[in-house]
């Protein structure tokens, strides 16, 4: 119809020919490779090399504004990212962050433009886009790990190091436990402690731009851009994040949380013997970093005077009982800067 053509039967028969041979080949190839493996290296095959010195970091997206452009604390975190590959501690950078807003492109595309930018190598970055959450970007990264690589650096902002630290590392013993129990029986794995290989993993800071100028911020208004938060504001809410226990819900999902941090993956981090340590440690360090950031009344994008940066790394986390002082430290900036919050 319309003077559309018709295929001749002779051809259309030919046609579907060549795509059953093609299919059947796709079948064969299939067969030839272990998905299970492809997915979950055994610890035999893994690219992790237990206490090797060769390094990788990870940098950690941040929401892209409206209009696609990274923010401050994103372009801070790709400095700090080139930093480390200049100074030789990591062999490559894996940028890490799909586009979770919807605004059009990755936050991972777009930190390696910036750092392409920068006069960094492609082939220096890993670009990871599919991750909508910190858990995520581990998760999805395990895939990309250079054989070999024994420390992992966790590049993030200053208010959300802790954080990211507790969840990088819970994902991580989940990984390293779901291996463990699949494999300890095959007979291929001769080890005789049966532990799948370890990252060690470290902390780098990138520092938040701190100003008081509060007339900058949009906290009162709770449909604004996260990029327009005070930096003050931003602090606290992920100590909330952390007392609430919202993480560590959200790492099982329902019907523990609406949240789930993994796709298709619960984590109930009670089975971690290492997590009440790891979760004293992020919660007593975010609230450390909420009290010091307080005064940081502008959001981190640059604009305002700047104050003295008033933290120092490694953060000294809080002592006592933190679990029953967290929410103090959100009382008292509260009354130290009523406007914000």
């Amino acid at each position: 119809a319309g003077g559309a053509r018709t295929r001749p039967p002779a051809a259309a028969a030919a046609n579907f020919a060549d795509i059953r041979a093609a299919t059947s080949l796709v079948e064969q190839r299939r067969r030839l490779i272990d998905w299970h493996a492809e997915n979950s290296p055994p610890p035999w095959m893994t690219n992790i090399r237990e206490g090797s010195p060769v390094g990788i970091a990870l940098a950690l997206g941040q929401s892209l504004k409206p209009d696609g452009t990274p923010s401050k604390v994103l372009l801070d975190r790709a400095e700090l990212a080139r930093i480390l590959l200049d100074e030789g501690t990591v062999s490559k950078v894996i940028v890490s962050g799909g586009d979770p807003e919807g605004v059009g492109q990755t936050e991972a595309s777009r930190m390696a433009s910036v750092l392409k930018s920068a006069g960094v190598p492609s082939g220096s970055i890993i670009t990871e886009s599919q991750a909508t959450t910190t858990a995520e970007n581990i998760w999805f990264s395990l895939r990309w790990l250079p054989r070999g690589t024994g420390q992992l650096y966790i590049v993030t902002s200053d208010f959300h190091m802790a954080r990211a630290t507790y969840t990088i590392n819970e994902t991580l013993n989940f990984y390293y436990r779901t291996l463990e129990d699949a494999y300890r029986d095959d007979p291929r794995w001769t080890s005789p402690t049966k532990r799948y290989p370890r990252l060690t993993v470290h902390q780098a800071v990138a520092r938040s731009f701190c100003s008081n100028d509060s007339s900058l911020n949009h906290d009162g208004d709770p449909k604004a851009d996260i990029s327009l938060q005070s930096l003050a504001l931003r602090a606290k809410n992920e100590l909330r994040f952390l007392g609430s226990k919202e993480v560590s819900n959200s790492m099982f999902g329902p019907p523990l949380s609406d949240i789930q941090y993994i796709w298709l993956a619960q984590i109930n981090v009670t089975e971690d013997p290492e997590n009440g340590a790891n979760f004293q440690k992020a919660l007593g360090s975010a609230m450390t970093v909420a009290e010091a950031l307080c005064a940081c009344k502008a959001p981190p994008e640059g604009d305002g005077q700047q104050l003295q940066y008033p933290l120092h790394f490694p953060v000294a986390p809080h002592k006592g009982p933190v679990l029953d002082q967290w929410e103090s430290v959100i009382r008292q900036c509260r009354t130290a800067s009523p406007e914000q919050f």
